[in-house]
């Protein structure tokens, strides 16, 4: 492709290359992500000329979705203990759907002091108006870690979710065949803590079989049926660094766009944007329950000079796809929506920027802006990626050749639309 055309795109490109180069895959709390911080940072301060800030913050190791193996090897000890007492089967059941409902599909955090922690850290400029006075905020956000691999998707993508749903259902199953197999036993009176299969096959084998018994034998027996579903859980995600995702589009896609942007306005000589002090911040913890963007809120929510009924945050989160710019308007699992205006605003740049928008739920997992709009902090998340399970989402695809320069110019263009656009509401302001 000739990227003469796209000078933003290719500046993005440059951006990103500069940390993959230098450190491949970065999870969070990791080594990698500490030096792809500290590289963001020096991008800042030499793109924006502004001080670069960093603010350190602790990360529970296997959080959220990185735990999601845990329940199919989980799930195998409790299959074996079905055998011993079903009741061990049922209580063990029902925690690991407690634990997947509390720490990887909703991110509660309740459980992350059971977890070691490892230390991670945001990385943020402020840039003050060109006018010397702020009449909004916007501030950019991006996270600069990176995946574990998804091993179903890098696999076959097509799957992945049929494999993950049978996995899920497979630890329901266990749950409901263990309580029916109690229900069973205490009818037919037979022991509820040690193994009853033995007499359920001395009743058959001496003749005395009843109906109570065969359908105790066929409980006994179906709890097989979960174990391929364990097993898909248990493969879910390989936690080697060496097979990672280094995290070009997911999300230092995001990170090199906030900073090119902000990049722009501090460079035109137009009018745009001229009240707003622009705040870049690289998150990091993301892949992890959204830790780093929690951890920024919490620590600068009452500063007015941050936050305040003016500032919009505008959460970048993978580009790549250009038939798929979407505007998310919700994480569905975290039951928050984001704010109605910005979406429209959103919608209304992508749309005057030449190709078609979407506007669609973040399905599972959760982006940064939840943590801004839990806190009633007005954001959106912006990306422009194929919102349905793919080969380079989350795997060690999503390398420098899964970037599309014309999809990073085109970003670049959105995000620079939307900010003019949400200037115009200033414009008369005093």
């Amino acid at each position: 492709m000739d990227t003469t055309e796209y000078k933003n795109g290719q500046k993005i490109y440059d951006l990103i290359k500069e940390v993959i180069d230098v450190t491949g895959p970065r999870l969070p709390g990791s080594e990698e992500e500490k030096i792809g911080a500290k590289i963001v940072a020096e991008q800042m301060q030499r793109e924006l000329n502004a001080t670069a800030t960093t603010e350190e913050f602790k990360t529970p190791r296997h959080a959220c979705i990185s735990a999601i193996p845990w329940l199919g090897w989980a799930g195998f000890v409790f299959f074996c203990l079905f055998y011993l007492s079903p009741i061990a089967s049922l209580v063990g059941a029902a925690c690991l759907l407690l634990f997947a409902l509390l720490h990887i599909f909703y991110y509660s955090h309740l459980l992350d002091p059971l977890f070691k922690k490892d230390i991670s850290q945001n990385v943020y400029a402020v840039i003050p108006p060109k006018s010397g006075k702020a009449k909004y905020n916007i501030m950019m956000t991006a996270h600069i870690d990176s995946s574990w691999c998804w091993l179903h998707s890098y696999h076959n993508a097509n799957t992945m979710i049929l494999k993950t749903a049978i996995g899920v259902v497979s630890v329901v199953g266990l749950l409901v065949i263990s309580l029916v197999t109690i229900i069973l036993q205490a009818k037919a009176g037979l022991s509820l803590s040690f193994m009853s299969l033995k007499d359920v096959f001395a009743n058959i084998s001496g003749g005395t079989k009843s109906k109570l018994d065969v359908a105790l034998l066929v409980f006994y027996c179906l709890p097989l049926i979960c174990l391929p579903g364990l097993y898909f859980l248990s493969r879910f995600m390989s936690w080697s660094k060496e097979k990672a995702a280094p995290g070009a589009m997911d999300n230092l896609s995001g990170v090199a766009t906030a900073i090119e942007v902000a990049k722009h306005f501090i460079n035109d000589e137009s009018e745009v944007a001229k009240d707003a002090q622009f705040v870049v911040v690289g998150t990091g913890a993301e892949e992890s329950g959204l830790v780093g963007a929690l951890a920024f809120v919490k620590k600068h929510k009452d500063d007015k000079n941050f936050f305040n009924e003016d500032t919009y945050v505008l959460n970048l989160d993978s580009f790549r796809d250009m038939d798929n710019f979407n505007v998310v308007c919700k994480d569905s699992l975290q039951f928050v929506p984001f704010d109605k205006e910005l979406i429209q605003l959103s919608k209304q740049a992508i749309d005057n920027c030449g190709v078609q928008s979407h506007l669609i739920e973040n399905p599972i997992g959760g982006s940064d802006s939840t943590a801004f709009a839990r806190a009633g902090i007005k954001t959106v998340t912006l990306n422009a990626q194929d919102p349905r399970p793919t080969n380079y989402y989350h795997t060690t695809n999503d390398g420098m050749d899964n970037l599309n320069i014309d999809t990073l110019e085109k970003g670049y263009e959105v995000v620079n639309e939307l900010i003019r656009l949400i200037d115009e509401k200033y414009k008369d302001k005093d």
